[in-house]
């Protein structure tokens, strides 16, 4: 048998079998626009509650919130969560109480948040829609560290007025294990 006879023949086979029934069910799905407004509400809300630690004008740290949160939505991805965190991070060293500000703590968890819903922004298109069951398959890691942090805080948050030394020392070990443990390396 020549060679297109074979592939006629394997066409003819192929034509003849029947096809499989496929069937394709969608959980609920959360749209592109609301991962993107929501990305941007974190990161604005981030840079909003450092600034309140810090006797800034209002005006500027207005101008700072509206920036990180117009340059979140319009181009959402990591880098403007990333640069909310460390506009953050420089904004509490400005703050009242120094040299630590125990804020730094509960401040972690919208921190974490915030980049999270940025890089689901920045992998959703706007009209993209990303079932719950995707955004969950992550959210167990994310609600343990999230809590895990946000109980460091308050605890170092309600014994703000003692000497804080040891404390920072064992938040921040907490916080190391923790990530060590959850992260994927």
């Amino acid at each position: 048998m020549s060679l297109t006879a074979e592939l006629h023949d394997w066409v003819r086979r192929r034509r003849a079998r029947a096809l499989p029934v496929v069937r394709v069910e969608h959980g609920p799905a959360v749209p592109g626009l609301v991962l993107r407004a929501a990305a941007a509400v974190a990161v604005a809300a981030l840079v909003w509650a450092a600034a309140s630690r810090t006797t800034l004008m209002a005006g500027l740290v207005l101008t700072a919130v509206a920036g990180a949160a117009l340059w979140a939505l319009a181009r959402p991805g990591q880098l403007p969560a990333h640069v909310a965190v460390v506009l953050s991070a420089l904004l509490l060293l400005g703050s009242a109480s120094t040299p630590f500000d125990p804020a730094v703590l509960w401040l972690a968890p919208l921190a974490y948040l915030a980049v999270r819903l940025s890089w689901w922004a920045g992998h959703v298109g706007w009209r993209t829609r990303v079932e719950v069951a995707v955004l969950g398959r992550s959210g167990s890691r994310d609600l343990v560290v999230a809590g895990v942090t946000s109980a460091v805080g308050a605890l170092a948050w309600a014994v703000s007025g003692a000497a804080l030394a040891g404390l920072v020392l064992l938040g921040g070990a907490a916080l190391l294990a923790l990530a060590w443990w959850l992260l994927p390396r």
